[in-house]
Formats: C-alpha cells, sequence, structure tokens
C-alpha cells in the first residue's frame, strides 16, 4: 500500500489494536478517508490477510452500492465498514448477502429496540420502507467474500442527496440517538461472527425462519431486473428469492427486485413484460 492513505493509530478514541482485540478480530485498519474499504480490504486479502479482518473509513471517495451504484458516505455520519469472510468453496454466493442482513438487523435491534428493520433482498436494510443500509458482498474465488456495509447512523434527511430525500433513512431519523460508531460496528463484528465463521453452506431452519420474519418483501408483489413480475413467496435456504408467477415458484439468484405496490401497476409491469418477450 507504498503511496496509499495511511491507517490512523487510533479511532474514536482508541488505540485500533484496541478495538481488534475488544472486537475479537485478528486486524483492524482504519482511515480518515478511502476511495472503497471493500477494494482496500480486496488488496489486503491478495496479500493473505485471515478472515475478519476489518477496514474502516471516516469517509469514502468512491462508495459502492450493487450494480455499480454509488453509496454516498459523507465523513461521520455512518458506519462504512468491510470485512473479510472465508469458508468453503460451496457456499451460495447468494447466501452470504443474508447471513450479513440478518447480523445488521440483529445489531439494530439489540441497539434500538423500538426498531423494526427489514431484509430487502438481496442486500438492503430497510425501516418503515426506507433505506437505513446497504450490503455488497464480492467473491474473490475458493469462498473468500469480501463484505461491505454501509449503515446510515446520524444523517438528517437534510443531509442526502435530493433523489434520496424520499427513500433514505439514518439511525437518529428512526428515533435511535447518540449510538457511537465504534459500538455499531462491535455489534455488527460479533453478529456477523456468530454468523459466518464459517459461513453455512445453507440456512438452518431456525435461521431461515428468523430470515423469514424479517423480510420485507415477502407477500408483496414484485418485479426482478429481468422482467419477472409475481408474489415474493420467502428466501430458500440458499439465500434464493422466491417468487410465485403463474403458480408455480422461480428461484431468482441474481439482480435486483422492487415491490409494484397496486395490483393495477402490477398488471401494467407484466404486460410490458409479456410485450418485450414477444
Amino acid at each position: 500500500m507504498n503511496g496509499g492513505p495511511r491507517p490512523l493509530g487510533s479511532w474514536e478514541g482508541e488505540p485500533v489494536e484496541e478495538w481488534a482485540r475488544r472486537w475479537g478480530v485478528p486486524h483492524v485498519e482504519a482511515y480518515e478517508e478511502l476511495p472503497s474499504t471493500n477494494d482496500h480490504l480486496r488488496a489486503l486479502a491478495r496479500a493473505g490477510a485471515s478472515p475478519f479482518t476489518v477496514v474502516i473509513a471516516d469517509s469514502q471517495t468512491a462508495g459502492k452500492g450493487r450494480a455499480g451504484k454509488r453509496w454516498a458516505s459523507p465523513r461521520g455520519k455512518g458506519l462504512w465498514i468491510s470485512f473479510l469472510v472465508k469458508g468453503d468453496a460451496d457456499v451460495p454466493p447468494t447466501l452470504v448477502p443474508i447471513l450479513v442482513g440478518l447480523a445488521a438487523i440483529r445489531t439494530l435491534e439489540r441497539l434500538c429496540p423500538s426498531l423494526r428493520p427489514g431484509i430487502k433482498w438481496p442486500n438492503d436494510i430497510e425501516v418503515e420502507g426506507r433505506k437505513l443500509g446497504g450490503i455488497l458482498c464480492e467473491g474473490m474465488g475458493a469462498g473468500t467474500v469480501v463484505v461491505g456495509v454501509g449503515l446510515n447512523l446520524s444523517q438528517g434527511i437534510e443531509d442526502f442527496d435530493p433523489g434520496l430525500k424520499e427513500r433514505a433513512a439514518s439511525m437518529e431519523m428512526a428515533g435511535c440517538r447518540d449510538v457511537s460508531r465504534s459500538r455499531v460496528a462491535g455489534e455488527l463484528l460479533s453478529a456477523a461472527r456468530s454468523l459466518m465463521n464459517p459461513p453455512p453452506a445453507l440456512l438452518d431452519e431456525p435461521l431461515r425462519q428468523e430470515v423469514l420474519d424479517h423480510d420485507i418483501l415477502k407477500g408483496r408483489t414484485v418485479r426482478t431486473e429481468v422482467g419477472v413480475v409475481g408474489t415474493a413467496r420467502g428466501i430458500a435456504a440458499d439465500g434464493a428469492l422466491l417468487v410465485e408467477v403463474d403458480g408455480r415458484v422461480e428461484e431468482i439468484r441474481a439482480g435486483g427486485v422492487r415491490a409494484v405496490e397496486s395490483g393495477e401497476s402490477a398488471r401494467a409491469e407484466s404486460r410490458k413484460y409479456r410485450k418485450r418477450a414477444t
């Protein structure tokens, strides 16, 4: 990393080594600013970093969301963190984002019992219909996954770009105030380690039920990026989204999905899809 950003010796008032000890992880690197915590961690992984090596940045200049979208990462307003997961090569790629989402749900519920967060397949955390966090998992082969998590903590509505004001949320906006980044990071890493050290090949029944209890798409009409329109029927043991279309259930393992809010809208979406397909 010669010539690149210099890591901080302390973060949130404590030596970085102390955070590694408290969180039970092998190594933590913290920065005032990085282009992307995921990209930095990928470089560490190529150099042999151990599972649950952690990279944190106060801000990102090129934070990434799914499908190349930009993730806004303003200084000090959220937790922008990446950690390394290593498991068997046969762990389904759809499963890790669901497990990370469940770790984020457990974190929010522990810190803010009044919140009712949900998982929006494949990689969003929502509260009351607004996006509070996002997950980006990038595989490196042989079961190694770079996991990036962005959680909005202290933004007010005025802090979001105009295109996000109607869709974004933060913990503070949801009524959960004065929770430090270090505490959120500690709870998130603890939950993630309990679920993914190493990750399972499939969700067992208790984990699947916990996911289903927080699945905000279940029972709603949805449209996938490839135009499939149907009713979301939950999440499979391998992390796939189950969508019922004309009486049969399809397993969606790639791309994004959005809810279609009314039956009329669903019919219109379906007509557009069928017209394109013919």
